[in-house]
Parts: C-alpha cells; structure tokens; sequence
C-alpha cells in the first residue's frame, strides 16, 4: 500500500514536468531559462509572433517569448513597460510585459539568454523566430 500510494504521488509530481515542452534549440539562443537582473531594458526589437530580443543594461540580449497571440499587433516595442511581481526588480516568468499602444498585458513564457538579433547584428546567427 505504502508503495501504491508513493508511486502514485511521483507520478503526480512528474506529470506537468512531462507535459511542459522543452527547449527548442534555436542558433544563437541559450537553451536554458534564465532571469534578467535588474529589470533595466534598454532596447527592445521585435521578433516574429509573440518574440521580443531585449538588451539590458550590461548589454546582454535575451529573447522572450510571451504568451500566445498578446503581441500580434504591437509595432511600437519602445512603450514595452515591465511590471515587476515580487521583491527583486529582476524581470522573470512572473513579471508581466505591458503594451499600452493596445492597453493589453502579456505573460512571460520564457527567457533565455541570447546574441544580439540580426536587426543589430548583421552577422547573428539568431532567428526572429
């Protein structure tokens, strides 16, 4: 019984870990999740679908991917606005991305680290996928 009911509770456990997608490896982008200290953006281009490349302000670039189909019309990505959930300024999983040219607010699905996008660097190897 004691067995049964231990396997049952690791199988609960390790269920929503097998259903989370993993990392698609993408050229140029970190596979592994990550947090931007400070929460400081300095540039912000736009990649495509609901794909942002941020600078901060030691001029590392990360990708975003936000949540599906929030950012399909925003064309402005310099009114971007981060709001911080939490005690630390860092901007993470849990902070939202405002955009006010659509009075709308999307969720940070993922954060990786990144070369800078071809926008800024012609010789990227990164997509704006």
């Amino acid at each position: 019984m004691l067995k049964a009911t231990l396997a049952l509770g690791l199988a609960l456990i390790a269920a929503p870990l097998l259903a989370w997608p993993a990392a698609q490896h993408l050229a140029g982008i970190s596979d592994r999740e990550t947090t931007i200290p400070y929460g400081d953006v300095r540039q912000s281009v736009r990649g495509h679908g609901d794909v942002f490349f941020v600078r901060d302000r030691d001029n590392h670039w990360y990708r975003l991917q936000l949540n599906a189909g929030c950012a399909r019309n925003t064309n402005d990505v310099n009114t971007l606005v981060f709001d911080h959930h939490g005690p630390t300024q860092q901007i993470d999983r849990f902070t939202t991305l405002s955009i006010p040219e659509e009075a709308r607010s999307c969720n940070i699905r993922s954060i990786r680290a990144s070369e800078a996008p071809p926008q800024v660097n012609s010789r990227s190897r990164v997509t704006l996928d």
